[in-house]
């Protein structure tokens, strides 16, 4: 089947565009409308990005745009029916409502329309003083902007209502280093991401910030070839208990897609590891080179099936679909992301980020799909110091929100039974197709415990070789002049689990792991990074997943290799014939 060409947008994107156009005012934004390019048949990720490095056009966004000082004070000023509007200096997103109270404004139509449209103009609106806003309004004015239907509520128990997450830096009042791993969206792990999500701040603290990125202007500012690569790529996320046995769910999204609701050009990922199983990348190939690979696959049954499956998923809406796929690891493409984003122009920069210093009774409402975030390292200093910070936050999907490529095809979530926790209604039910595509993307993924974050912060101790893992953590601690609590703890664990099945040990490890991953922990890392690698050391002795996947890989390796040989060795026979 050969690849379409670009597909126009899709019919929800266009949905409501008549009631944003009326509510639509004079703002002066530079939010131009980015048309559909077609892409062209460019070298695949892997070659080009590798071989050209990361180039960004900071010269071709200021041609395109032009250069922005301050905006004048008075444009930056809207007036509506129902509040003023205060634009953000210097960004291209975000503005500010005070004096105006949205508990009053729930059971008027009009004003929450007007509340709704403003958060897709801005992407991030805050409504500030909103002290008086109780846990039934947020959830009630939440209702309004989405729905609240879908399996990753996590309920604290001091959060007033399961579907209110409670965020603090005390984990007696709410969750810890929730979002700390790098920039994202929110919801990766379903069909589509959060149409949108709100923050409201109970208690705040100095340096409690957030800074939100455009995705627009991330996209834009990319080398033209770079966009292309992007359009190709495919983010794979997942959640549950074992995906490579079919249990859990498995979603497949765009990198690049049209925003549902306003039609501009946007971006989906999680830079944080535990997020992000690898990407997928669609290999535009002529016909000579799409012979050549599948003499090179040829009898591969995880790539071949792996394959087959991503061509009946990832149909656009003729029915056509790319014939070659090829699987790429999590982090060469994550670190790829994060240098766009440090390697902006810093004009460029002050345009795409913005930094919100959070007041208490803030109530910021942020476009999810058009906006990525990080909370600042300020957000887990200890109530001891800075006193104690507490917000509320929701997130809300949209069923007509479903992303799709640049060719039109549309996001995958697909689904296996879950022993622990229910699955999307919205999946599709087919534990051996999320099997088959995860063990090909795991496949390109290196088993290398220097890769897996974390573990490279150990700092410069030396070892002595062959030291057990244990000893090894023990060592390291106590160098560090760090508690042993920790590790008595997880040795109590262990101990109890070895008692029984090798399957409840195998468990308890890998919970473990996530649990104490410096990624989620990122105060305490003398402390915590020596405990991962105990945990990891045991998990690699335990040999069970790692190896497996080690044969897999050198199988795959070793075939291709020997493909290879044969191929030379004919062609120099030819020639010296």
């Amino acid at each position: 089947m050969q690849v379409a060409g670009s597909h126009g947008l899709f019919p929800a994107v266009v949905a409501g565009s008549n009631k944003l156009r009326q509510l639509e005012t004079k703002r002066g934004s530079s939010h131009g409308h980015v048309g559909v390019r077609a892409t062209k048949p460019a070298g695949s990720f892997a070659t080009t990005f590798f071989a050209t490095g990361l180039c960004l056009c900071g010269q071709a966004w200021r041609k395109r745009h032009g250069a922005k000082g301050k905006r004048n004070a008075k444009a930056n000023v809207r007036m509506s029916s129902f509040y003023e509007v205060t634009a953000r200096e210097d960004c291209a997103f975000g503005a500010s409502v005070r004096g105006f109270s949205v508990k009053e404004a729930l059971d008027n139509p009009e004003a929450v329309e007007q509340i709704k449209a403003d958060m897709y103009k801005h992407r991030l609106l805050i409504f500030h003083g909103q002290t008086d806003l109780m846990p039934e309004d947020h959830i009630k004015l939440s209702e309004k902007l989405g729905s609240l239907d879908h399996i990753l509520h996590r309920p604290h128990p001091k959060s007033p209502d399961p579907r209110l997450l409670r965020v603090a830096n005390d984990d007696r009042e709410g969750f810890m280093s929730v979002g700390t791993s790098g920039w994202h969206v929110d919801g990766v792990m379903l069909q589509a991401p959060f149409a949108a999500q709100t923050m409201h701040h109970l208690h705040a603290i100095p340096g409690g910030d957030t800074r939100f990125l455009g995705m627009k202007e991330l996209f834009e500012n990319m080398d033209e070839e770079l966009r292309g690569l992007c359009e190709r790529l495919w983010f794979v996320s997942g959640v549950g208990e074992d995906l490579q046995q079919g249990e859990g769910q498995m979603s497949l999204l765009p990198l690049v897609y049209n925003h549902p609701f306003t039609g501009e050009k946007t971006m989906c990922f999680h830079l944080g590891q535990k997020y992000c199983l690898g990407f997928i990348e669609e290999v535009p190939l002529n016909a000579f080179m799409e012979a050549f690979a599948n003499v090179m696959t040829r009898g591969d049954g995880l790539l071949k099936g792996a394959r087959a499956r991503l061509q009946k998923l990832l149909v656009d809406p003729e029915g056509n679909s790319p014939s070659q796929f090829r699987f790429l690891p999590a982090l060469p493409v994550q670190e790829f992301l994060q240098k766009a984003i440090d390697g902006l122009d810093p004009e460029i920069q002050r345009q795409a980020i913005t930094t919100v210093e959070w007041q208490r009774g803030d109530l910021a409402l942020i476009d999810n799909m058009a906006l990525a975030h990080v909370p600042a390292p300020g957000t887990q200093t200890l109530p001891l110091v800075s006193g104690l910070r507490v917000f509320h936050r929701t997130t809300m999907v949209n069923p007509e929100a479903v992303p799709r490529n640049v060719r039109g095809a549309a996001a995958v979530l697909l689904a296996g039974p879950r022993r622990d926790g229910p699955t999307s209604k919205e999946a599709l039910q087919d534990p051996a197709a999320m099997r088959d595509i995860l063990r090909a993307v795991m496949a390109a993924t290196p088993l290398n415990v220097d890769e897996l974050g974390g573990d490279q912060r150990g700092g410069d101790l030396q070892l002595p070789k062959n030291m057990s893992a244990r000893e090894e953590a023990l060592r390291t601690l106590e160098e560090a002049s760090q508690p042993l609590d920790l590790l008595k703890v997880v040795d109590a664990e262990l101990e109890a689990a070895d008692g029984d099945s090798r399957e409840v040990f195998s468990k308890t490890l890998k919970r473990l792991m996530r649990e104490y991953h410096p990624d989620r922990n990122l105060t305490r890392q003398k402390e915590i990074v020596p405990i991962f690698r105990y945990l990891w050391r045991l998990h690699k002795e335990q040999g069970r997943a790692s190896s497996a996947m080690s044969a897999t890989k050198d199988r795959v390796v070793d075939r291709l290799r020997k493909k290879a040989s044969k191929i030379s060795v004919a062609v120099g026979e030819g020639m010296a014939g």
